[in-house]
């Protein structure tokens, strides 16, 4: 077993010794693969972020003051670089919020029917659409993230939060978010099924406003029916954006 510590190997490594960042990346990156995996289905994203994380690693090792957290230091990198992959994920979905034209806010296709997986082109339309049942702060989170690639600090500084509560607000939206996602699926595919749903989307004008979006998801909790559909579309979605053919989300 090697002896040698990370304090020792970032010495030497800073001294010129290329072979001691080798050893760095062998004795720490089978832990951060690890912690990639469970935060990413996707094996080579998970490969890609390794290697950001560890070419960020080798530009800024001098700025490490403790060299003795490394590891710490090395994970904290991974989850920056975890949340820019996501958002940019989210960017790839949602480019071009400008055009209010109907043919630009797609439905979803019944999942009964043939070519039942949304196309993939249709889910920027889907997320615009999803996006309009959120609450104000949450579509500003939204667009912050989505529209102007902000992060981090950055992000807090314009929500005007300390950046230790930006983790929970931005989880909050996306909560919020899947929640839109699931009532604009289900009424989109899911009054054909669903008499009492049909009843509550009478004449809805198909904008998804926050009192009708409560109303679905409400609805959906205590509905057989448009539980099924949702899980249905939940599914069709996953898979789409699993598939090697649709455009790549980096």
């Amino acid at each position: 077993m090697d002896a040698t510590t990370d304090t020792d190997l970032i010495a030497a490594y800073l001294a010129g010794d290329h072979n001691a960042f080798t050893k760095i990346y062998k004795r720490h990156s089978p832990p951060l693969r690890r912690a990639a995996r469970l935060k990413l289905y996707d094996k080579h994203a998970c490969d890609d972020i390794l290697q950001d994380v560890f070419f960020i690693a080798a530009k800024k090792l001098h700025s490490l003051h403790e060299p003795e957290r490394l590891p710490q230091w090395l994970q904290q990198i991974l989850v920056r670089e975890v949340y820019r992959y996501n958002a940019k994920g989210l960017r790839s979905v949602a480019t071009d919020f400008q055009s209010d034209s109907p043919s630009d806010q797609p439905g979803v296709r019944d999942p009964h029917s043939e070519g039942a997986l949304v196309a993939y082109e249709e889910l920027k339309g889907l997320l615009k659409s999803a996006a309009e049942g959120l609450g104000e702060r949450d579509r500003m989170i939204l667009s912050l993230l989505v529209d102007h690639g902000l992060e981090g600090n950055d992000l807090a500084s314009d929500l005007e939060v300390l950046p230790k509560d930006l983790h929970s607000l931005v989880h909050r939206m996306r909560d919020q978010l899947e929640k839109c996602f699931d009532a604009y699926c289900v009424a989109q595919v899911g009054r054909r099924s669903c008499p009492e749903l049909a009843e509550i989307l009478f004449r809805w004008s198909g904008h998804l406003d926050i009192p009708i979006r409560k109303r679905i998801v409400y609805h959906i909790e205590v509905c057989p029916i448009c539980q099924t559909v949702r899980t249905q579309q939940r599914i069709a979605i996953a898979d789409l954006r699993a598939r090697p053919s649709a455009p790549p989300r980096r």
